[in-house]
């Protein structure tokens, strides 16, 4: 891979290509492992979702924290022991109506099977794991995504699964999202059913491996401080204030 820094009004961003491509699971991955910050942001670059629902997913990362930690946001010390781990994602599905009006009535079928199937397999607390929209702490990110298997669209289900019988803290947050023009994805309604049985393939290969125990996890995130403060201890150059993976 090769690192790019290129400094444009005060923001220092950090360009990372990868040779081939693996999937959007292992892009994100590769990103949020080179990440310097306190907290890692995963968004989609065609800006679905509105940027500023940053200050509101921060205002919540905050109130985890301190119900948590007794630490604030600005705070945190990300070479600490006992790093902070917490999760706050964005949610879009108090749009779900507004959206299901708008869709073919095959895009509906499969959003709700969807939907099903992550409540049946992989979550029933988080109602929308697939916004691409999430705010980590550094040692949540690190700690997740290290452990992540799944590169392609599904990986965001395996990351809430992990989360979860890690006990890390997730919130979900609605956030202010709308459908973009211009996606590269093939969106007719033969690809669409295509994807879905892939995603459901994914979904099911976590949930048996998870529960066979062929994917091994720590127990709880007091067990896998060390790990995930690792890539912070050395000393580091100015951190980015985005990461791009390509």
């Amino acid at each position: 891979s090769i690192t790019e820094k290129k400094e444009n009004l005060n923001i220092c961003f950090r360009l990372l290509r990868l040779k081939q491509n693996q999937g959007k699971g292992a892009a994100i991955k590769a990103g949020v492992l080179r990440s310097s910050g306190a907290f890692v942001l995963m968004v989609d670059a065609d800006g679905a979702t509105d940027i500023n629902d940053l200050t509101n997913l921060m205002k919540n990362m905050d109130d985890v924290l301190q119900s948590t930690s007794g630490a604030a946001t600005d705070s945190v010390d990300i070479f600490a022991a006992a790093a902070p781990h917490a999760i706050v994602i964005g949610s879009r599905a108090h749009l779900q109506e507004d959206a299901t009006a708008s869709r073919t009535f095959v895009r509906t079928l499969l959003m709700r099977a969807f939907h099903m199937f992550v409540a049946i397999l992989c979550s029933r607390t988080i109602r929308d794991t697939q916004c691409g929209f999430k705010l980590f702490t550094r040692a949540a990110a690190i700690t997740l995504f290290s452990n992540l298997h799944l590169q392609r669209w599904a990986f965001d289900i395996e990351i809430i699964t992990i989360a979860e019988q890690m006990k890390v803290p997730v919130v979900e947050v609605g956030v202010n999202w709308e459908e973009i023009d211009g996606s590269k994805l093939d969106t007719s309604k033969m690809a669409l059913l295509l994807a879905s049985v892939g995603m459901l393939r994914d979904m099911l290969c976590v949930k048996l491996c998870y529960t066979l125990g062929i994917w091994k996890l720590p127990s709880t995130v007091s067990s896998v401080n060390k790990i995930s403060t690792i890539a912070t201890k050395k000393k580091e150059e100015k951190a980015p204030a985005v990461m791009i993976t390509i």
